[in-house]
């Protein structure tokens, strides 16, 4: 009895094994497939007609009205917060989970993040002559500041893959905006990091400060200077994100714009991972 016993359960282990992996392994979920015809391009506020403000509070939004799983929106988000806790898994102490654990946790992540894949979208965009392109993901607001240059402007915003095209155009009655400087991604990739700008008198412009003088960088990566002091301008590239790929950043910057004394200087670096402070050029403003 007890020979056949031992049998049974040999030829009922490799079964058991199997189950047990089969319970680890995480569920397949079909990826979703949208119709991107059927896709539409929010903007707010519908720019238009005259305006005294410069400043423009864009909010964008991608929709697919059949998303299966629309994500809860956070319109007080902008574009740059998407990476701010990307600095990898922090458990906050001693992280006791077993190397098959860990696995299976990995497995999860990548499986969620194919599933969530068809949500991440580039927009191009064009901007008073400026070429940019904005990252969105389908269901969620894009918040960001553009700045209006004095009398006509114009916006145009695509989504490749689907066509979709939006096209606004306002007048804008203040002073001129003298010196502007744009920074871009030149390809898809995010690299992290941020535009600093070093005025001739050696104060520093960074995100979200104003100088001593009026220049004013914005989170948005965009330096503005309605009186600009004559000088040498330096830009650099600052820091990076570790986990990032490398990425190529494009800088331009306009100098009496729409006039015929316009002058613009164009930069292009490779930015790498996690790298230091870049100087991507320099340019000089006469008196």
């Amino acid at each position: 009895m007890r020979p056949l016993l031992m049998l049974a359960l040999l030829f009922a282990a490799p079964g058991l094994m199997a189950q047990k992996a089969a319970k680890l392994k995480p569920p397949v979920v079909a990826s979703y497939a949208p119709d991107l015809k059927l896709w539409r391009l929010e903007v707010a506020p519908d720019l238009g007609g005259w305006s005294s403000d410069r400043t423009v509070n864009l909010r964008l939004k991608l929709v697919d009205p059949k998303d299966p799983n629309p994500p809860k929106d956070e319109p007080g988000r902008r574009y740059y917060d998407d990476y701010e806790d990307e600095g990898g898994y922090d458990p906050g102490g001693e992280d006791t989970r077993t190397a098959e654990q860990l696995r299976q946790a990995r497995l999860e992540r990548e499986a969620e993040t194919a599933r969530q894949a068809w949500r991440a979208r580039t927009l191009k965009v064009w901007f008073n002559g400026a070429t940019l392109s904005w990252s969105v993901r389908v269901g969620h607001t894009l918040n960001t500041d553009l700045t209006a240059q004095n009398g006509e402007n114009r916006l145009e915003i695509l989504e490749p893959d689907s066509g979709l095209r939006v096209v606004r155009s306002w007048w804008v009655s203040t002073a001129r905006t003298r010196l502007r400087v744009v920074s871009i991604h030149a390809n898809d990739e995010y690299t992290g990091g941020s535009l600093q700008v070093l005025e001739p008198d050696g104060a520093v412009a960074e995100g979200g400060r104003r100088t001593a003088s009026g220049g004013m960088l914005r989170w948005s990566g965009e330096y503005t200077h309605d009186t600009p002091p004559p000088g040498t301008y330096t830009l650099k590239w600052m820091g990076g994100w570790r986990g990032g790929k490398p990425a190529r950043i494009k800088v331009e910057a306009v100098l009496d714009g729409g006039t015929d004394q316009e002058r613009r200087w164009t930069w292009e670096r490779l930015i790498l991972p996690g790298a230091g402070p870049v100087t991507m050029g320099t340019f000089d403003v006469e008196p």
